[in-house]
């Protein structure tokens, strides 16, 4: 049984019919029962599935089309490991590592609970191994502050993805202001693996704080 550690309402179903369609979603694809239950989750501290609002641009970023043209990316690890499924015919899912080309190097599981399992045990294993790298494991568990970066200016695009994608509630003025002081509090008192793949995307924008 899969422990949720953040769980979003259902997405509606017209939400999910224009992203099903917009990727190229089979009708009884695992993912539209997924959003109809819950729209985005961190499953387990560790697995998180992406809502119907950021899923078709990790996509792009991952440039899934290109090089996995059947498959969508619904998902990651928080650690470079990235959850695939077909788009059409079996339930299967993939984990495959960001850098690898070829889907054939994947591990592939027939439920999202065995592939969490999975990860789990690797995460566990991985932590056994370096007994000194505990403290950079726990990290990811740690609630600490999103800051601005400000190396780089932000377009008006770059702060509509991060106000949505950070769940913010700033107008676009404050937020572009934010953005360009170097040092600025985005978000106070988050965990770092609700919004890794964010963090990710916007590295060049804004980053977790450090604690002392």
């Amino acid at each position: 049984m899969i422990s949720f550690t953040e769980k979003n309402s259902p997405a509606n179903v017209n939400e999910i019919e224009s992203v099903c369609k917009e990727l190229g979603i089979s009708e009884k694809n695992w993912l539209r029962t997924f959003w109809s239950e819950c729209n985005g989750a961190v499953l387990e501290d560790q697995i998180v599935i992406y809502p119907t609002d950021q899923i078709v641009e990790r996509n792009k970023t991952y440039e899934i089309d290109i090089n996995f043209s059947e498959y969508i990316l619904i998902g990651d690890d928080s650690g470079g490991g990235l959850i695939l499924i077909p788009k059409k015919g079996l339930e299967k899912f993939y984990f495959i590592g960001a850098g690898e080309p070829f889907i054939n190097d994947a591990e592939v599981f027939d439920s999202i609970e065995k592939l969490t399992a999975y990860v789990m045990a690797y995460a566990d294993s991985d932590s056994d191994s370096d007994s000194d790298s505990d403290s950079d494991s726990d990290s990811d568990s740690d609630s600490d502050n999103i800051v601005s970066v400000a190396e780089t200016k932000p377009k008006a695009s770059d702060v509509l993805k991060i106000k949505k994608d950070f769940n913010l509630d700033y107008s676009i003025a404050l937020l572009t202001k934010k953005l360009e002081k170097r040092e600025e509090i985005i978000s106070e008192n988050v965990k770092l693996i609700k919004y890794k793949s964010a963090l990710d995307l916007h590295g060049q924008f804004v980053r977790f704080s450090s604690k002392p």
